[in-house]
């Protein structure tokens, strides 16, 4: 039996062409997609340039909002301090909270790339042999906006100094399931009362051309480009051929019980149940019948402690790949059976794209709403009658429907499968 109940008391996001939660919801609500053409890719003569990624707009609020306008920072740990901000005030806490309770940081986030300037500016540095001279060029770059200087744990560690958080601070770089980990993560710490307050969730800033290159090269984006970008992204659908790059940040607020009760906190949501797996089967695919997202969806929801009946909707993975969405679907069919028509299913990477570690904590958020709200997000670009699994009931239309409980999953590269419950407030 569970020893303390996880309540999520704030939330708060950044995504492309949406800088809060509220706003993204009602664009996709509205079928406006997030993706369109990269002025990056374009200016390289990409054959395809849709993607999803923060524009320069963008930056300039979040560098706008910022108290110490004179510090330079990595945009990372920008990102983040903007959207912990957010989330703060959403949970109507001040940064102090986390100091005076036992407290956590859990960040997902991947590897950071180096993009065309970065490394045009490091070749300056290059000598005949194509050797780098490192301390030349750290003692001449910003080091603030330099790549080369970028940690995994950076946007962790800043975070974590602007809380005061000591008592638990990790950074997950878990592939695509990193945010809903980080997420996982801090709900067992203040399940098992090690911790009270937790902020946690992920940031992921690679809508630049070497993560495209490597996934492109993997055959995992889609190089349609003779689509429009919105319609690029194509989950569950025959004509489907690879997901479109994407970016963002999302965090959440989750406490205790008694922490939250005794502050007299708005509860938006809980965190009923988490599950996560390393299937150790194939670096870029899972089992072909789906049993192993199959077993990760069934654990998470026994640690739930509900009956399968008790799952009304859930938020896929759902990127657009052959394998991922044929696995996924699989597993929902093995999984409920006779139940499968009653739950609604909806792909927020269809308008979002894939964001990779963020893309866990972004749908984690959207599926909050969708509880608070009372509606299911349409599936951009699903028509059934194209649909390579047309039994799964995926609206295009918004759907309201009262939730209690959906089941939020994130299967990554190198076989590490993670699915969230979360339930009504």
């Amino acid at each position: 039996m569970r020893s303390h109940d996880v309540y999520v008391t704030g939330y708060a996001l950044v995504a492309p062409m949406a800088m809060d939660a509220n706003a993204l919801f009602a664009r996709l609500a509205s079928k406006q997609s997030c993706l369109r053409d990269h002025p990056g890719f374009a200016r390289l003569g990409f054959s395809n340039c849709a993607a999803g990624f923060l524009d320069d707009g963008q930056w300039q609020a979040i560098h706008a909002q910022r108290s110490d306008s004179g510090v330079d920072l990595p945009r990372q740990c920008l990102l983040v301090e903007h959207v912990a901000r957010q989330a703060l005030a959403h949970a109507g806490l001040s940064p102090s909270a986390f100091a005076r309770a036992a407290s956590g940081v859990f960040l997902g986030s991947n590897k950071y790339c180096a993009d065309s300037t970065a490394l045009a500016s490091l070749s300056r540095f290059m000598d005949a042999d194509a050797c780098v001279d490192f301390d030349a060029y750290l003692g001449e770059v910003d080091r603030a906006g330099s790549s080369m200087t970028y940690r995994v744990d950076q946007q962790t560690q800043h975070l974590a100094s602007l809380l005061d958080v000591r008592d638990h601070v990790s950074t997950h770089a878990d592939a695509c399931a990193a945010g809903t980990i980080a997420i996982g993560s801090a709900y067992r710490a203040i399940e098992r009362g090690e911790i009270d307050l937790a902020i946690c969730g992920s940031v992921e800033l690679m809508a630049n051309e070497l993560p495209y290159y490597s996934f492109n090269n993997l055959g995992a984006l889609c190089q349609r480009g003779d689509w429009p970008a919105a319609q690029q992204s194509r989950p569950f659908m025959n004509d489907r051929c690879g997901f479109v790059m994407s970016e963002g940040a999302a965090l959440l607020v989750l406490e205790s019980r008694r922490h939250a009760e005794q502050r007299k906190a708005v509860s938006r949501g809980q965190v009923l149940g988490y599950a996560n797996f390393c299937e150790a089967q194939k670096i870029t695919s899972s089992s072909r019948d789906g049993s192993l997202y199959e077993q990760c969806m069934e654990a998470a929801i026994e640690d739930a402690g509900l009956p399968l009946a008790a799952i009304q909707h859930v938020n896929v993975h759902g990127t657009s790949t052959q394998s991922n969405d044929r696995c996924e679907a699989l597993a929902l069919k093995r999984l409920f059976g006779p139940l499968l028509p009653k739950v609604s299913i909806t792909a927020n990477k269809s308008a979002l794209g894939h964001s990779l570690a963020g893309s866990g904590a972004i749908e984690a958020v959207l599926s909050l709403l969708s509880l608070e709200q009372g509606s299911v997000l349409p599936t951009l670009n699903y028509d059934p009658q194209g649909a390579e699994f047309p039994e799964l009931n995926i609206p295009t239309e918004v759907l309201r429907q009262s939730i209690n409980v959906v089941l939020s999953n994130s299967f990554g590269f190198g076989g590490i499968n993670s699915s969230l419950v979360l339930g009504r407030a």
